[in-house]
């Protein structure tokens, strides 16, 4: 029997730990344990200014399209 894996270091704590080659995890067991109980994150924001060409000016776009002025 064969096994493949990976030492890594844990991203929580430091430790160096394997994991076997198709597990995606990076975190060791103890501390997936401890994160469980904390909410999953939230989606990213996006940070910055609104490109040119949002929302407002598309509806601008077909209204005069339509044949209406604003």
């Amino acid at each position: 029997m064969e096994l493949r894996v990976q030492l890594k270091v844990c991203e929580g704590c430091g430790s160096l730990w394997y994991r076997s080659q198709n597990q995606k995890s990076v975190y060791c067991k103890g501390c997936e344990v401890r994160l469980r109980e904390f909410p999953a994150p939230a989606t990213r924001k996006q940070r910055g200014r609104r490109p040119a060409n949002g929302p407002v000016f598309r509806i601008m776009a077909v209204a005069e399209e339509a044949g209406g002025a604003l």
